[in-house]
């Protein structure tokens, strides 16, 4: 009896795991969207501005040649249906990783495209329920999971950690998907233009843009002018 007990609990959870997920195909096709390093200009979402010393915008190339980077999907519950996301900064605990992962691609004639790990999944809500997407990318010297990274992101402006090198940083454009149910055909989360299914991310040359990184002496000029206003407030007092 405590078998079958046990055994109705099991088929019931899982079931429940089957009805709390969604399909989706995850193919991103060099024809629908792409990515390019971007060192010219600093991260628009972390201040913009040019950088302190130009670099250029290129395609990220083989990983095995040159720096990795690594993409992840993120989600977002909607505040209402088929709303665009306007939330940029994706690092600041309000957006999920769905597990759909990516990197830069290992053929040179593909440069710019993405490798997905898998070409389809699942996502962490069910049909019937439409969620905001985007992907990111990050250099790896940031970290090689989305905890890792969205936590140096976060704390970026006050403390840029043991980061060697150039970083780079960036987001798709926003879309919203209605996943599908088992079995096939899975929802594309990567395509142009909407669908009954929501609206899928597209964006050919996305950038990763350069993060800025102060040099040790500006942080230390800064230090000291922050004590030289520090001493002129007391002095007037």
């Amino acid at each position: 009896m405590k078998k079958l007990a046990l055994t109705i609990v099991c088929a019931v959870a899982v079931t429940g795991a089957a009805f709390g997920q969604g399909l989706v195909g995850f193919s991103p096709t060099r024809t629908i969207i792409t990515f390019q390093t971007n060192a010219t200009v600093y991260s628009p979402l972390f201040g913009g501005g040019n950088a302190s010393t130009p670099g250029t915008i290129g395609v990220m190339g083989n990983p095995v040649g040159g720096l990795q980077y690594d993409f992840t999907l993120l989600y977002q519950t909607q505040s209402g249906y088929q709303v665009l996301a306007t939330d940029t900064s994706v690092w600041d605990g309000t957006w999920t990783d769905t597990g759909l992962t990516a990197t830069n691609s290992t053929s040179f004639a593909s440069s710019g495209a993405l490798l997905p790990a898998t070409a389809g999944g699942t996502v962490p809500w069910t049909t019937g329920t439409t969620d905001s997407v985007v992907l990111v990318g990050w250099s790896v010297n940031l970290g090689t999971t989305w905890a890792a990274v969205s936590n140096v992101l976060a704390n970026w402006s006050t403390d840029k950690g043991t980061i060697v090198g150039n970083a780079f940083f960036g987001e798709s454009a926003f879309g919203y998907i209605n996943p599908a149910t088992s079995p096939n055909p899975a929802v594309a989360v990567f395509g142009v233009g909407a669908n009954v299914n929501g609206l899928p991310i597209s964006g050919l040359n996305t950038q990763l843009y350069l993060l800025p990184v102060p040099e040790p002496a500006t942080m230390a000029l800064a230090g000291l002018g922050g004590l030289g206003l520090l001493l002129f407030r007391r002095r007037r007092q």
